[in-house]
């Protein structure tokens, strides 16, 4: 499969998997309430100092962010969850006519994201499975920030502030240049799982 047909199907998974969000929100009555497992909390802050790219201590092997960071498991819910805080719930509705669960996203996601060598990979593991291909390109770190060129669509640059504290990273969205989208949706809304939850660094 092209590296086009590869992104324009998890484009269109992203995009069934998180209808059914807004199907289990509303059963719930409330995001999070009893259909999270609170698995996707922050882990416990760590002594050791904050890192980013503007860090006066490199790390030993180049950037803190470079290496192999695994989410904890995430829920549905913990996803409508994130999606009503960062001011995206515009989207639940035409999210739900499009729900397909269990075929997308599962009752628990793991996401594994691995940066080095100038490549960006990340896998995606529903209900215990195998990882598999979420969103993979290129990135150039800047400072604190990632600018992400996904492999599909050489136009668009993905911008990330990263941080690092002992072995928990935290993504957030900076920007975005040639957003593709979905059907008329965002690709900020896809992109989610980037911030869903922390990751944290794998041996």
């Amino acid at each position: 499969m092209n590296a086009s047909g590869t992104r324009k199907t998890l484009r269109g998974s992203r995009l069934s998997g998180v209808g059914v969000l807004a199907v289990t929100c509303t059963v719930l009555a409330a995001c999070g309430s009893s259909g999270s497992t609170g698995s996707a909390s922050p882990p416990a802050a760590s002594s050791d100092p904050a890192t980013n790219g503007n860090a006066s201590t490199p790390a030993r092997n180049g950037s803190a962010l470079e290496g192999t960071w695994r989410t904890g498991n995430v829920t549905l819910a913990d996803f409508a969850a994130k999606l009503q805080q960062l001011g995206l719930q515009k989207w639940i509705q035409p999210f739900r006519a499009k729900a397909e669960w269990p075929q997308v996203l599962g009752r628990s996601n793991a996401f594994l994201l691995t940066v080095g060598g100038g490549v960006w990979h990340v896998g995606w593991s529903k209900d215990g499975g195998p990882f598999t291909v979420q969103d993979d390109g290129t990135y150039r770190i800047v400072g604190n920030t990632v600018v992400v060129t996904p492999t599909c669509c050489p136009t668009e640059r993905d911008t990330w502030r990263w941080s690092v504290q002992g072995d928990t990273l935290r993504l957030t969205r900076a920007a975005v240049k040639n957003e593709h989208s979905f059907q008329g949706i965002p690709g900020v809304v896809f992109q989610v799982f980037y911030n869903v939850a922390p990751f944290r660094r794998q041996p």
